[in-house]
């Protein structure tokens, strides 16, 4: 079972990380959760001892709505400064005071009411007509929810605001970007993006356990106005609930205890009408619904992090099952609060995540620069860091000379308000309440992610160790091919590291390999998909010897060795971008050795040798040849691969240490371009020649010649000092040939001698690469149909 992460629209500030706590709660079937407000974190919202109708209060909110349309709006603070004192002395209410976000107010019943304020200032610019023209082209984007599921991904959003404060259409962008990714019924997921209302809040409570949840709307700090203590302060959200009798009936418990309370936000625009809904704090949504272990809560709604209410919300947060809370301390500008948001779910979600075989394209590059290769999905810690070194910078708005964790629009209110040091700076922060450290967290800490891949040949399999970033939990590995998909069951597991075993050879050898949540693909979240990538090639190796002597007989003589190597061989070459939105790096072109399937054998050996007995005229000549022995062997790779050659065997494979231009034969990104490996190639084959005196029997010893050799060691390193190089293209993945001839002193030709001068080298080709990478091209981000969440 994953965990839960829910994010906000809001502002955010200093935090306080609280002791991982847990709080379970049991309900009958059908039935919403319920849950006490937390010890420690009271909730102070007033409680309500309304007589007056909603009617009642509706037509006195909507005064002062009226009555701020006509003020100057040269400055926010000189605006509300005036509301408040006007609602006083108009007898209308019963006290009012300004907080950070909007005004408390009571009307003379003891009705608290909420008058929300956090975007004006976003607004002020824009023109009448241009809002209005935004708000009438807005329609409803709702679709019905998804059944239920263990797992849930929401957004909630203000889509009722003419204002032109929220985009809609920005949070339905990235309810798509999941579904686009794989979460939907299949793998345990519902993704639903719907209106910020109590219906809709009450309805996900009901078989929706959050892993993720963003509420985009208006935020506020709110306070009993009757004591206006800075202690005495509560968070609210406003929803797009119209107030009505029957509504506060439902919720009577709720409007009582001050967990709802009746509100409206304050707009320039003097062509709408702004409806009276009801407002709502945490303590209300955690009653209502339900969080899985280990919850993330992004709260890019203003104030939500504010140190007025940080605490309360927190402990909240925390006692409902939340593992990470993200939050503003101050009024954030709306086109920043989605910039950050959207830059959080492209970096966790990856630019070119593959469905089914196919790449698929999540829409987030509207939303956040993305690049060339695309970027792999990567941990929720990794993208908390980034986040404050780099500066916004998105197809949003203009670049911006601050971090993604800051919001500075210059926002007048902010100023009053605490951290004072800040000014009108918003803050991003984000308080760890151990969400990763329960039994099972949600996947959304960090998606399956492979950085690379390197592996370690054997006869019977290859050891493929896949690096990266995983679940904490098991799941499964598959690899793809032209013939197929083949599951490749992990032999370990840990969050950075995962062993397989590969075939030697054949279907599912090599190909695109995934890192999946679970053992079965079909219900997986399954990762980025990485090339092992592999080549088929012929080698041929070619001797010369000088024979001066053999049988003790000085002479002279020649003869010749050829072994031919066929060879399959696999490396992954793909260029990995090892942190968030750090350049591609080349990997190594590298290999361990041959495939277990490859083979090699002497294919040619002969020569000729002559003695000439001086002692007794006439001279008396001798003869002996070489030949290839019938019915010679394949020699099999060595394995473990570089440990040695014994014989029957050969090995072609890494050697550190080379001389330039070969690399350290090192897997993995070695901060150059490493194209050019070196590989030493060696054989010890059995029983492969003979040799034949002609009449005497005196030149040869008898039995058979089994030549070994290693070739590419460098100058002074075992028998050999000539060079291999294999260069790869780095644009069509494909590799040439060329060896540096060596001379050398053999002992092939008697097994025993050391004394011949000998010349050799190796030429031979590799066919075209399968499975080559190919994201150094631009991924495929066709403008697909935008499918809204909670349509599936």
């Amino acid at each position: 079972m994953l965990g839960a992460i829910a994010v906000w629209a809001g502002c955010s500030g200093g935090t306080t990380i609280l002791t991982p706590q847990h709080v379970s709660t049991s309900r009958p079937t059908g039935a919403p959760a319920r849950t006490a407000t937390p010890s420690g974190a009271p909730s102070s919202a007033p409680s309500s001892g309304a007589t007056l109708a909603p009617a009642a209060v509706a037509t006195a909110l909507q005064k002062v709505e009226a009555s701020y349309q006509n003020l100057p709006h040269t400055s926010l603070e000189d605006d509300l400064n005036t509301l408040v004192a006007q609602m006083v002395s108009s007898g209308a209410y019963r006290s009012a005071v300004l907080n950070p976000g909007g005004i408390s107010a009571k009307l003379p019943d003891g009705t608290p009411v909420l008058i929300f304020a956090d975007r004006a200032e976003d607004l002020a610019g824009a023109t009448a007509s241009a809002r209005q023209g935004a708000s009438s082209s807005r329609g409803r984007l709702d679709a019905p929810l998804s059944g239920s599921h263990p797992h849930e991904i929401a957004f909630l959003v203000n889509e009722t605001d003419t204002s032109g404060a929220f985009t809609p259409t920005r949070q339905f962008a990235y309810g798509n970007a999941f579904t686009q990714s794989g979460f939907g019924a299949a793998t345990g997921f519902g993704v639903d993006a719907v209106d910020v209302t109590l219906a809709n809040i009450v309805s996900l409570g009901i078989g929706h356990p959050f892993d993720f949840l963003t509420i985009d709307t208006h935020g506020l700090i709110g306070s009993d106005p009757d004591n206006p203590l800075a202690t005495n302060t509560y968070y609210a959200w406003l929803s797009d609930t119209p107030v009505s009798d029957a509504l506060i009936a439902q919720y009577q418990s709720d409007y009582n205890a001050g967990n709802l309370i009746q509100g409206i936000y304050l707009t320039i625009d003097k062509g709408s009408v702004v409806p009276v809904t009801f407002s709502f704090t945490p303590a209300f949504l955690t009653e209502y619904t339900k969080f899985n272990p280990g919850a993330i809560v992004d709260n890019g709604s203003c104030w939500g992090q504010n140190p007025l209410i940080a605490a309360n919300v927190q402990g909240t947060f925390q006692a409902a099952g939340v593992g990470r809370y993200f939050g503003w301390t101050k009024e954030v500008g709306g086109k920043d609060a989605d910039e950050t948001d959207g830059f959080i779910l492209d970096r966790m979600l990856g630019e070119a995540p593959m469905v089914n075989g196919q790449t698929v394209d999540t829409g987030l590059d509207q939303y956040a620069n993305q690049h060339v290769p695309p970027q792999r999905p990567f941990p929720l810690d990794q993208i908390d860091t980034v986040m404050a070194t780099e500066n916004r910078n998105s197809p949003i708005e203009a670049a911006q000379s601050e971090p993604y964790t800051q919001s500075n629009n210059n926002y007048s209110i902010n100023a009053k308000a605490p951290p004072i040091a800040d000014g009108t700076l918003a803050r991003l922060v984000i308080s760890d309440f151990g969400g990763e450290s329960v039994a099972n967290p949600t996947i959304l800490y960090g998606l399956p992610s492979i950085s690379l891949m390197y592996v370690t040949e054997g006869l019977a399999n290859g050891l493929l160790t896949i690096e990266g970033n995983f679940p904490a939990a098991s799941g499964g590995v598959q690899i793809t091919d032209s013939s197929g998909t083949y599951p490749l069951p992990p032999l370990t597991w840990s969050p950075t590291e995962i062993t397989v075993n590969l075939p030697p050879g054949g279907n599912g050898s090599a190909g695109l390999v995934q890192v999946l949540s679970t053992f079965n693909a079909a219900t997986a979240i399954t990762s980025n998909a990485v090339p092992l990538t592999q080549w088929s090639g012929t080698l041929v190796y070619n001797e010369t010897d000088q024979i001066p002597d053999l049988g003790g007989d000085e002479g002279s003589g020649t003869g010749t060795l050829q072994v031919t190597y066929n060879l399959t061989i696999r490396d992954d070459v793909h260029p990995t971008v090892p942190q968030i939105d750090a350049s591609a790096v080349p990997q190594n072109f590298t290999f361990t050795g041959p495939q277990g399937n490859s083979g090699a054998t002497v294919t040619a050996f002969n020569g000729t040798f002559t003695s000439v007995d001086e002692g007794t005229p006439p001279p008396t000549m001798y003869h002996a040849t070489f030949a290839l022995a019938q019915g010679a062997v394949t020699m099999v790779p060595a394995m473990p691969s570089g440990q040695g050659v014994p014989s029957g065997t050969f090995d072609i494979g890494a050697y550190g240490g080379q001389p330039s231009p070969c690399n350290n034969a090192r897997a993995g990104p070695q901060g150059v371009q490493g194209n050019v490996f070196c590989p030493v190639a060696a054989f010890d084959s059995l029983d492969t020649g003979t040799c034949n005196d002609d009449d005497s029997g005196l030149l040869c010893g008898g039995g058979l010649l089994s030549p070994s050799l290693n070739f590419g060691l460098p100058p002074g390193v075992g028998h050999v000092g000539g060079q291999l190089i294999l260069t790869m293209d780095p644009s069509t993945y494909a590799i040439t040939v060329t060896s540096n001839p060596a001379t050398f002193m053999s002992s092939h030709f008697d097994g025993e001698s050391y004394d011949r001068s000998a010349t050799g080298s190796m030429m031979g080709s590799f066919s075209l690469p399968l499975n080559a990478p190919t994201s150094t091209t631009p991924a495929l981000r066709g403008r697909s149909a935008i499918a809204r969440p909670g349509s599936r």
